[in-house]
């Protein structure tokens, strides 16, 4: 696969007839037009992290700079050499706001594969942070700025799947901890439930040496015993009472050479809740495992590399599959996407080709983390939460995207799909705010 952005080194033409459907006109600037490459090409600014394109294993930052057609033609300003990939597939227009990233405008060039968009098809459409474009055989990740920081392979080391800002994260923070000298082998790590806080603790404890022991905080003579002896994981610190908390940082204060790794579930908002103020200081080091939603290039190589390890090889897998497991939410983070890929290599040991119709159970549509459910009579729709988010927004369409963790094209369409009428839903809540 090829994916650079470079001014054509020839007058643009117009793709052959067989590239498009017949009869759909292309328009594309004179190439006298087009500005040199240093200037569209900016990698610090907006543009597409290909996260598949056409196997996954490596994400490749394309900066869109000022925009301009994209396809597999050489003379396409945004050059991408994959599978289903039209010679002139797309054009990306790019309008400035002040104040804030520019406008990302794709659109279909009229080819038969078309373009999709969150997996919808899309004639045109504005794309926003984190939206997820399909062009053929390729998805790339929308990003609004600093799209050069994803640019670099994704790696299987361990069981630990991690892309290019992930080793400049996390897992930097792991392999500096790894070195710690005895007297400060105390680390925290942070993250929400599934996300992989017991491998990350289980990779340091091991790195470390010596007997590892896995306890809760609540048993506090146990596990100052086993830091002494070796290595003990502590669960469930965050749940002891403040004083408690005191308590136990004097005494791990008092004792030097304990030897501590202690799990600490945090949501994506919180990051720094759950411990005393003097129980953070004693313990030191923090690795802070972000969300698989923070992370989702990740999501399509550590999909094949969970699903090889089933016996299905990536072969099988079709891009619809890898585009919806990739969109989906995961309020039980990566535990849930790997309990999820597993199921469906179980169900389906002989199918030659997987897609998203065997799934063996619904995904959830992105939007953050879930809280734990209600009762089913409690549960709130999908259109009341949409509506109570414009509401609690007082109007604000961005604000209201925000709340639910959504693109505001992504809320525009799903408002569609409920038959909600953003307009008049947000000149509800102006009229209402102005009332006695």
């Amino acid at each position: 696969m090829t994916i650079d952005a470079k001014r054509p080194a020839k007058p643009v033409v117009a793709p052959p007839p067989s590239s498009r459907r017949p009869g759909v006109p292309i328009h594309l600037p004179p190439p006298g037009s087009r500005p040199p490459n240093s200037e569209r090409t900016n990698p610090s600014g907006p543009g597409f992290a290909w996260i598949l394109a056409p196997h996954p294993g490596r994400v490749r930052g394309a900066g869109l700079g000022q925009g301009g057609i994209l396809g597999r033609a050489d003379d396409a300003v945004l050059r991408l050499d994959a599978p289903g990939v039209a010679p002139h597939h797309a054009r990306v227009e790019l309008a400035p706001r002040e104040g804030l990233p520019p406008e990302i405008m794709v659109t279909d060039l009229g080819t038969t594969s078309g373009i999709y968009v969150s997996g919808m098809r899309a004639q045109r459409t504005v794309l926003a942070d984190g939206d997820l474009l399909r062009v053929g055989g390729a998805i790339a990740l929308v990003v609004d700025k600093d799209i050069g920081t994803y640019d670099g392979s994704v790696i299987d080391e361990g069981g630990l799947v991690r892309g290019p800002r992930s080793r400049k994260g996390w897992f930097a923070a792991l392999e500096k901890a790894l070195e710690l000298p005895r007297e400060a082998r105390r680390v925290v790590v942070r993250g929400p439930a599934g996300s992989g806080r017991h491998t990350i603790a289980r990779r340091l404890a091991e790195g470390w040496g010596g007997t590892v022991a896995e306890l809760s905080a609540e048993d506090e003579d146990a596990v100052l015993s086993a830091a002494a002896r070796g290595t003990a994981i502590v669960n469930g610190i965050e749940g002891l009472t403040p004083d408690k908390q005191v308590a136990l940082a004097r005494q791990i204060e008092r004792r030097k050479g304990l030897v501590l790794v202690v799990i600490v579930e945090s949501a994506a908002d919180a990051p720094t809740a759950g411990l005393a103020p003097e129980l953070a200081a004693v313990l030191g080091t923090t690795i802070t495992l972000p969300s698989i939603e923070q992370r989702r290039e990740e999501i399509p190589s550590l999909v094949r590399v969970r699903f090889e390890k089933s016996g299905v090889a990536g072969n099988r897998l079709s891009i619809e599959l890898y585009e919806a497991l990739t969109r989906a939410a995961w309020p039980g983070e990566i535990r849930e996407l790997v309990e999820t890929v597993d199921q469906i290599a179980a169900a389906h040991p002989s199918e030659p080709r997987l897609g998203p119709e065997h799934l063996v159970r619904g995904l959830s549509r992105r939007g953050g983390r879930a809280a734990p459910k209600p009762a089913a009579a409690e549960s709130p729709s999908d259109e009341a939460r949409i509506r109570g988010a414009l509401e609690t927004a007082k109007g604000s369409v961005a604000a209201a995207a925000r709340a639910l963790h959504m693109s505001r094209q992504a809320l525009y369409r799903e408002a569609a799909r409920l038959g909600i009428d953003i307009r008049r839903a947000t000149g509800a809540v102006a009229e209402g705010e102005g009332e006695p």
